[in-house]
């Protein structure tokens, strides 16, 4: 979904906000933002087609506050979750909420 299409929805008296995923990738610096759509979660794009992503959560409050976007779901996915007691081992998912 690009970025003025997410502006557009959130001026839309549809009466609803779109949820917001912060995705960070366990050894990665950079938080990836999607946005659910008809129960999948679409990346967020510039208007060049490309994904966006956020060095910090201050990144995506500056830019999803004026939207009226008050909270987002943080998820954190580690590829290797070295406490799992399935086999093979499996990546671990946390989902919290930060408000913004």
């Amino acid at each position: 979904m690009k970025l003025s299409q997410l502006k557009h929805w959130t001026k839309a008296d549809t009466g609803g906000i779109p949820q917001c995923i912060l995705t960070s990738y366990a050894g990665c610096t950079d938080y990836l933002m999607e946005i659910e759509y008809k129960h999948q979660l679409e990346p967020l794009k510039d208007e060049a087609g490309e994904v966006m992503k956020f060095q910090s959560i201050d990144q995506v409050r500056e830019l999803l506050r004026p939207l009226g976007i008050r909270s987002v779901i943080l998820r954190i996915i580690d590829p290797y979750d070295e406490f799992s007691s399935m086999a093979p081992v499996t990546h671990s998912q946390q989902d919290m909420t930060i408000a913004l």
